[in-house]
């Protein structure tokens, strides 16, 4: 068990794929799903790492086969009370598309929500083509949070969740 999952206060030492996770835990995420791909591929990573900690918290940890898969799953999750967070790169925010559209137009259960987080790659420099998020989830009428730090980025999925 990494003790830094568990850690409240203070500072510590974490990679933004990690604090996507411990975001997650510490606001009571119920499901991550996604699929892995850079520059977020290591999310799956780092919950495997954890995985007696997130199953001590009830956390259903779901690698799809692609992003609209993974879409499907957070569209499922909207029909019960849950907080459920589907993780790709931007590439995958198109093939989810459909799905992601359809499931913010649906809206959550009370008590649940859904939070799509996009890893960019607007470089290419691990994707095989350059995408910005952004434009994609504009298009969907998707809030987008562009946390501009790492204690943002943990923070924020809070937030996303509140705002879902």
């Amino acid at each position: 068990m990494d003790p830094r999952f568990l850690q409240e206060e203070g500072v510590g030492i974490f990679t933004g794929n990690e604090l996507i996770v411990k975001g997650g835990l510490e606001h009571r995420m119920g499901m991550l799903t996604g699929y892995p791909g850079s520059p977020v591929a290591e999310v799956f990573d780092a919950a495997e790492r954890i995985r007696e900690l997130l199953l001590e918290k009830g956390v259903v940890v779901q690698i799809a086969n692609n992003e609209a898969l993974s879409a499907a799953r957070l569209n499922g999750s909207q029909m019960t009370p849950v907080r459920a967070m589907a993780v790709m790169k931007s590439v995958g925010a198109h093939v989810a598309s459909d799905g992601l559209a359809l499931g913010n137009m649906a809206g959550t259960a009370p008590g649940g929500a859904a939070v799509a987080v996009f890893g960019d790659d607007t470089w290419s420099e691990g994707t095989q083509v350059p995408a910005d998020s952004r434009f994609i989830a504009k298009h969907l009428y998707m809030p987008i949070l562009e946390p501009s730090t790492f204690q943002e980025v943990k923070d924020w999925i809070g937030v996303a969740f509140d705002l879902s």
